[in-house]
């Protein structure tokens, strides 16, 4: 599974890189109703996530409109890939997270990295006396 590193909302605790709540490759099953015909559901794998817009964020001094702008690690939406007909939608990253809490995706969080053994930025360094 690929980790969503510096996200927006991310796991609790002990966290340092701020990995997401929901991992990239996690497989929900989503209703797909039709009518006439029972209740179906249909996989969906996490593809990726999109950098969140802040409206009207910037005045353009040209114009004097103000513009939006998009800022990475504020992901609020969410592409989906159908496992079944390869077909893409967008969602936002709360219907997933309410999805996960009725027990139609994987459930659970992704793990974190070691830091302290693989990122230089973060290791403990023995004071040398």
């Amino acid at each position: 599974m690929i980790r969503q590193y510096y996200t927006s909302p991310f796991q609790v605790g002990n966290n340092p890189l701020r990995v997401g709540t929901i991992a990239s490759g996690t497989i929900f099953r989503l209703p797909a109703p039709v009518s006439g015909r029972p209740y179906r559901t249909r996989p969906w794998i996490v593809e990726c996530f999109l950098n969140g817009a802040m409206g009207a964020a910037a005045l353009n001094p040209v114009t004097g409109l103000w513009k939006d702008r998009y800022m990475r690690g504020r992901s609020d939406l969410v592409v989906l890939r159908s496992l079944a007909n390869a077909r893409r939608v967008t969602v936002a990253v709360r219907y997933l997270e309410r999805m996960n809490e009725e027990g139609l995706g994987d459930g659970h969080y992704p793990d974190l990295p070691d830091v302290s053994r693989f990122h230089n930025g973060y290791r403990c360094r023995s004071q040398v006396s």
